[in-house]
């Protein structure tokens, strides 16, 4: 605040100020109540005085008038009169027999009027009194007194009282207002300006001290705040100092670390393009992996077809024991491969998250007999005695991917058939949960084999592990398996866990989750007669292959059977081979030269919608198997797909299935 803004308050609003006008006002206020009470006083006395005359007077004529009235004096009563209205304050009086007005007389200026007028106005006192003789009434006096005195005097009085209290305000005003001036409104006012020029900054400034009373108290206090702003004002300063080399230092401090951080940045920066380039390095690599192992899947699974293929048409034919035995050893020994090829490649497909799993509607018992008829064989061959149980309370429907759960109990049971030398293999399902929209199944398989240690037990679900190192030596495998079932069952909904004493078994747990309905939301598939009971239809067959020893494991195939088939070894050719007609069933290789099988399918069917002609069905045969190829197959026009190696069983059904649905179409047409 500025020294004009700190100037001394206004004149009108001024303590001073205010302090003399409470004093005059408090003083005024005591003299006038005082001076009102004198006055009321005097006038109650002078009222009561006039009271007690007029009193006195008709005292007087009760006693002095009873035997003027009695003898009818009326000289008596006239005299009387006459002396009563002496008294300067009354103004009528009248002595009243029974009869008469025996005497009655008024001041001139009332002159005329009766007693009744006086009695009416508030300027007299009026007194009536009986006059009575013997206790007999024989008459009346009545006496009107004038306060016209009474007011003149009281006048008189009011004036020299409220005279006599101003001067005696004004005396004790002045009086109040110099002691108050002199005693506290002056050191007032003295230490106002003192803290005034403190309060501007001049800590100099002179300050009494000397008073006794609250002033001085009031004083030391401001001279002690005085001494603190001055220490305050030291400690700030000092203060200040100390933040301005604070400040200098971190302003240094912030220009190394700003240029410190800006080399970390542009470090970081350079880091992060390293990081994208080894991310595109990676996915690079990624891609080059799985194109390597789509092309190492054909390139594999292109000779194991002739393999296996063979192995199937030799153990048809009669053999003797050792060449059963020899067949038997390279059909196990294909059939190994591939599963491991096939462990491999969903390994990589679930890295590389191309996995997915489909929802469909399928019965749980007819999975779980199927997948105990395949173990049985193995278990049979090892003496092992084998069980498949599901809890009553177990629905037989459920939603979800039978081929991965299927493929999840192979490699469980598979495994306890292979470390379980004597004893038993044991399944059972039952319901770990249930919910309105689902059910959590749990599965476990017993085994009595080898077990494994408590501290293998959880590395064991790790790619390429096995709780031993002799495993593999002993048992075969790489150790896929349970890495490939671990991430299935979650991909479920569920988890998976073992259990085992070594020496004496294992069990392994695991959980997955489905969806259920009510029975009437199920779709029931109609029962359909197994296709291996029917002979195949005679069919003309034109095959995509340019490989000719799968080509020949075909032929052999469907040798026998009223089929007739014709191999063209390139897509181009094919094409225009099919243009000419008389074709019942095609089966597309998809990997071949000039055209490969997608681009031979789409065109064929384009040329079919141009010459109008019904489509024939073209199965899809590949050895890719990390590219989705059903679904492209399908997409180019295919009306199946069949991986290699194709087996006998699975190209006889598929050509029984596709036949029948043409069967189908063409007698709806002809009943069109």
């Amino acid at each position: 605040m500025t020294m004009q803004h700190r100037a001394r308050l206004p004149r009108a609003d001024s303590l001073s100020r205010r302090a003399k006008l409470a004093q005059l006002a408090f003083i005024s206020a005591i003299v006038l109540v005082f001076s009102c009470a004198l006055i009321l006083f005097n006038a109650y006395r002078l009222h009561v005085r006039l009271s007690e005359r007029a009193d006195s007077i008709a005292h007087l004529a009760r006693t002095s008038l009873a035997s003027a009235v009695w003898q009818v004096d009326y000289a008596s009563a006239r005299d009387f009169i006459d002396a009563v209205l002496q008294d300067d304050t009354v103004a009528f009086a009248q002595v009243v027999t029974g009869r008469e007005v025996m005497a009655a007389k008024s001041r001139p200026r009332f002159t005329g009027h009766g007693y009744d007028y006086f009695t009416k106005d508030r300027r007299f006192i009026t007194k009536s009194v009986e006059i009575r003789k013997y206790g007999d009434w024989i008459g009346s006096f009545n006496l009107a007194v004038t306060t016209e005195g009474y007011v003149q005097e009281m006048a008189m009085y009011v004036g020299l009282t409220f005279a006599l209290a101003g001067l005696l305000i004004l005396t004790l005003t002045l009086a109040a207002v110099r002691y108050m001036r002199k005693h506290f409104l002056t050191p007032l006012m003295d230490l106002e300006e003192s803290a005034t020029t403190i309060a501007d900054g001049n800590l100099d400034a002179p300050i009494d001290t000397s008073a006794s009373n609250e002033l001085g108290s009031l004083a030391r206090a401001i001279d002690d705040m005085r001494q603190s702003v001055r220490h305050l004002i030291r400690d700030l300063q000092e203060a200040n100092a100390k933040l301005q080399n604070h400040q200098n230092s971190l302003e240094s401090t912030v220009k190394e670390r700003t240029e410190e951080l800006k080399r970390k940045n542009d470090s970081l920066n350079g880091a992060l393009e390293q990081v994208r380039r080894a991310k595109q390095a990676a996915e690079v690599a990624n891609a080059a992996k799985s194109s390597f192992l789509a092309s190492m899947s054909h390139e594999i699974r292109t000779p194991m077809n002739a393999i296996l293929g063979m192995a199937d048409i030799l153990w048809e034919t009669e053999l003797s024991e050792d060449q059963a035995r020899y067949v038997d050893v390279f059909r196990t020994a294909g059939e190994n491969l591939l599963e491991i090829l096939d462990d491999i490649l969903d390994l990589s497909k679930i890295e590389a998250g191309h996995l997915t799993l489909e929802k469909t509607w399928f019965p749980l018992t007819e999975i779980l007999d199927r997948t105990c008829g395949v173990i049985q064989t193995k278990a049979s061959k090892k003496g092992l005695g084998l069980s498949c149980v599901a809890a009553p309370e177990v629905p037989a429907r459920i939603n979800g991917d039978p081929t991965r759960l299927r493929q999840v109990l192979f490699n469980l049971l598979g495994n306890a058939i292979k470390f379980t030398d004597a004893g038993s293999v044991a399944m059972n399902v039952d319901i770990a949960s249930r919910d309105d929209e689902g059910v959590v199944l749990h599965f476990s398989i017993t085994d009595t084999g080898v077990g494994v240690s408590g501290d293998k037990l959880g590395a064991i679900f790790e790619a390429f592990t096995q709780a031993d190192s002799s495993t593999t030596r002993q048992f075969g495998g790489t150790g896929l398996g349970l890495a490939i079932s671990k991430e299935l069952v979650q991909m479920m909904g569920g988890r998976i866990w073992a259990e085992s004493t070594p020496g004496k078994g294992s069990t392994f747990h695991f959980t997955a989750r489905f969806d259920t309905a009510r029975p009437e939301d199920v779709p029931v598939p109609e029962p359909v007669r197994p296709p291996e009971e029917d002979p195949l239809p005679p069919l003309n067959v034109l095959m995509f292959e340019d490989s000719r020893y799968n080509a020949f494991v075909a032929q052999t195939y469907l040798e026998g059977t009223p089929c007739r088939m014709t191999v063209v070894e390139d897509g181009r050719s094919g094409v225009e081979l099919f243009k000419k007609g008389g074709w019942d069933l095609v089966l597309m290789d998809i990997q071949m030269p000039v055209m490969d099988g997608f681009e031979a399918t789409r065109a064929i069917r384009e040329w079919e919608r141009a010459q109008g002609l019904d489509p024939v069905p073209i199965v899809a045969m590949t050895a890719f198997a990390m590219d989705d190829d059903a679904r492209r197959c399908l997409e180019a026009g295919a009306d199946s797909h069949l991986p290699k190696p194709v087996k006998k069983s699975a190209l006889f059904a598929t050509i029984r299935r596709l036949a029948a649905g043409k069967t189908d179409q063409e007698e709806e047409t002809d009943h069109a």
